[in-house]
């Protein structure tokens, strides 16, 4: 996922239920402007512990079921989310440390003109754990579990390899794996040599690490700066499966069609149908993902929420975005 754009200047009256938007900037947007306003929720490990439970009808929870699927991918049918807490900053320790952030992603991108490379990553931790994180910060006194082999931070998984938080993560009673969705401050990055034993920034230019540059599966948070540039904002409750294949197996190979995969579609799609709409058919399409039903039934349903007019202009939109693009990859060849 691409770089999420700064966002100067965030409401602390706004609630994050309240200011969803379509598409994909919006949905960040959304996610980043979280400031824990808000309240109510069935009880739970987790509720009454600074956070709320977010219903699975609202689409708050339709929007980061989708978003958290689209990252897993095949996976999905033995990865299923079954329940979501928005982590609350209401009171004035947990308050403090929401503005603390705030003025990090500040500084950090007057640091880098302006941008300060904030984007969303996973951590694993028991429910316990996350609790204790909610509620006093992230412990950094010690070695990063896995042994520290690039360096001595916070590790946070970045969003399109997610399943590695959910695998790494450790089932409860119920059997139900935990992992934390925060906004990580970056700044600049640099590659972390494994095994280097690194403790902070390699000089003044850089502000956090990677394991590897172009395809990274962990960031690096020094320890010095967790607590202010690594926020929580949910706490997503996943039960792993793996006896189960699901009911459509038969439908989880690509389809051959030339014209446009589902999801290009509701890339497409998100650009000129309501929010309302676009929840609808995220929902039905997470519902595909969990191997619910068809393929077909799934293009079907689609059809009949956006319309036969509409999708025909959203795959002619496409097919030509992809072929102009393709004719200047090849004069540029040529």
């Amino acid at each position: 996922m691409g770089v999420i754009r700064r966002i100067s200047s965030l409401d602390p009256k706004q609630g994050l239920g309240m200011a969803a938007r379509f598409g994909k900037q919006q949905e960040e947007k959304l996610l980043a402007s979280n400031n824990g306003e808000g309240g109510g929720g069935l009880a739970s490990g987790f509720e009454g512990n600074g956070m709320v439970r977010v219903s699975k009808d609202s689409e708050e929870f339709i929007l980061l079921r989708h978003r958290f699927y689209s990252s897993i991918g095949s996976l999905v049918p033995h990865c299923s989310l079954v329940d979501l807490h928005r982590v609350l900053y209401s009171t004035p320790t947990r308050r403090t440390r929401w503005e603390a952030f705030h003025r990090s992603l500040e500084a950090v991108a007057q640091k880098h003109g302006g941008n300060a490379n904030d984007k969303f990553a996973f951590a694993e931790a028991s429910k316990d754990r996350i609790i204790r994180i909610v509620n006093d910060g992230f412990d950094v006194s010690g070695t990063p579990e896995d042994g520290g082999y690039f360096g001595l931070g916070l590790y946070v998984t970045p969003e399109p390899v997610a399943i590695n938080s959910v695998m790494s993560s450790v089932a409860d009673r119920d059997g139900l794996r935990h992992v934390l969705l925060c906004r990580v401050i970056l700044g600049r990055t640099e590659e972390v040599v494994r095994g280097s034993g690194q403790s902070q920034p390699g000089s003044v230019d850089f502000d956090s690490g990677v394991d590897d540059m172009k395809f990274p599966t962990r960031y690096v948070v020094w320890y010095p700066e967790v607590n202010n540039r690594v926020l929580p904002l949910y706490v997503l409750s996943i039960k792993v499966d793996f006896r189960s294949r699901g009911l459509h197996q038969e439908h989880i190979s690509k389809p051959t069609s030339p014209w446009i995969s589902i999801r290009n579609l509701i890339g497409v799609l998100s650009k000129c149908l309501p929010h309302s709409t676009m929840c609808q058919i995220k929902k039905t399409h997470c519902e595909f993902m969990e191997r619910k039903f068809s393929r077909q039934q799934l293009v079907s349903r689609i059809r009949q929420v956006a319309g036969d007019k509409i999708l025909v202009a959203a795959i002619r939109s496409f097919q030509a975005k992809r072929a102009a693009a393709a004719s200047l990859a090849s004069r540029r060849r040529d």
